[in-house]
């Protein structure tokens, strides 16, 4: 994928078996929401690393969100799982436009979504990051998926903590 675009398309399988997700922009991102699950002493739980940056466009990023959802949604027997939808605060991406394809994916996997009692944790700021946090939890509450929507007022780490609660926690 990443080599078909201008744009970074970064994914790196961990545990197959993990219940903490990433759908990450920005490499510095990237790297702090996965060393903070880490730092918390949950590593264990983390199944995917990776991030997607360089303006995607929403059909790039509908397809890197498939890629993850279906790795995330694959063995719902493993209980609880969170998807980290996550960012700093972008200088140039379009906050609402990647967010398009991300919501196009969470549509397509609404079902297995529920059945892997995933749960949605948005962190993010940047041009038009408003109306994609909006358009984000309109979508979530649509289909019926539960989410947590944040943008620059909350720290991106204060996130992490809310995840591994929500999974340990079934």
């Amino acid at each position: 994928m990443d080599e078909k675009t201008g744009a970074s398309l970064k994914l790196t399988l961990l545990n197959p078996l993990g219940s903490i997700w990433n759908l990450v922009a920005g490499g510095g991102a990237s790297v702090i929401f996965a060393d903070t699950v880490a730092d918390l002493g949950c590593g264990e739980l983390l199944g995917n690393y990776g991030e997607y940056s360089g303006a995607p466009n929403a059909e790039e990023t509908y397809h890197y969100a498939r890629t993850i959802l279906d790795l995330a949604t694959r063995h719902p027997e493993v209980g609880r799982s969170a998807l980290i939808i996550g960012g700093g605060i972008a200088n140039f991406t379009d906050v609402a436009k990647t967010f398009k394809g991300i919501v196009h994916a969470l549509k397509e996997y609404k079902d297995k979504i529920l059945a892997a009692k995933m749960r949605v944790y948005v962190r993010r700021a940047g041009p038009n990051y408003q109306s994609g946090l909006k358009l984000m939890q309109k979508v979530c509450d649509e289909l019926t998926i539960p989410v947590d929507v944040f943008g620059p007022e909350k720290n991106m780490t204060e996130i992490i903590p809310m995840a591994i609660a929500y999974v340990k926690s079934g």
